[in-house]
């Protein structure tokens, strides 16, 4: 029986190893590469990070919650992570499906979203009228976007996302070699 269940650890750890041929980022947070520049960004909103935003009445709870987010009835995630809680530079903001049920990784969302502040532009908060920051966007017309998921584990989402991105303005900007890591809370 010894033998049986060593056998079993050992096949387990295998198939582990090969099916996620890249590692999860071992920091919380979102990881990224964008301009030639790597950013890893930890932080989660909060009180007097904005002067300008679609939610004004929120406490640091309520923002928590807002920036690791799974809402179960939509069947969507929301992951806001900024360089600085209180004062950013920079900041991405991913939205995908998510569909718990699915059971079989890596799983691609056929919709994501991704958002990238940078908040030295003071302008309003990820809002139509900024352009000088960057979105990318994959639905059944557009693929900007690859997010792929590569675990959900204890309410923590393991995933990697690259793309192109796009500023109102009008340049475009890849961003490469994506990952993640975040605890959710669940909202009906």
């Amino acid at each position: 029986m010894l033998r049986w269940l060593t056998l079993c650890f050992w096949a387990a750890n295998f198939i582990c190893i090969f099916a996620h041929p890249t590692q999860p980022p071992q920091e919380p947070g979102i990881q990224f590469v964008f301009k030639g520049r790597t950013y890893l960004l930890q932080q989660k909103m909060q009180i007097g990070a904005r002067t300008f935003g679609e939610h004004p009445n929120c406490n640091n709870a309520c923002l928590d919650t807002l920036c690791n987010r799974l809402m179960n009835k939509r069947r969507y995630i929301e992951i806001i992570r900024q360089d600085d809680g209180v004062h950013p530079l920079i900041g991405l903001a991913l939205g995908f499906e998510f569909d718990e049920e699915n059971g079989t990784y890596p799983y691609t969302p056929s919709y994501a979203v991704a958002q990238l502040k940078d908040f030295s532009w003071g302008g309003v908060e990820f809002s139509k009228r900024d352009t000088f920051n960057y979105t990318g966007l994959s639905n059944n017309v557009s693929d900007d976007l690859t997010i792929e998921l590569d675990s959900f584990i204890h309410d923590t989402i393991y995933g990697r996302f690259s793309g192109l991105l796009l500023s109102g303005g009008g340049p475009m900007a890849a961003v490469d070699s994506g990952s993640f890591k975040v605890k959710l809370y669940r909202q009906d």
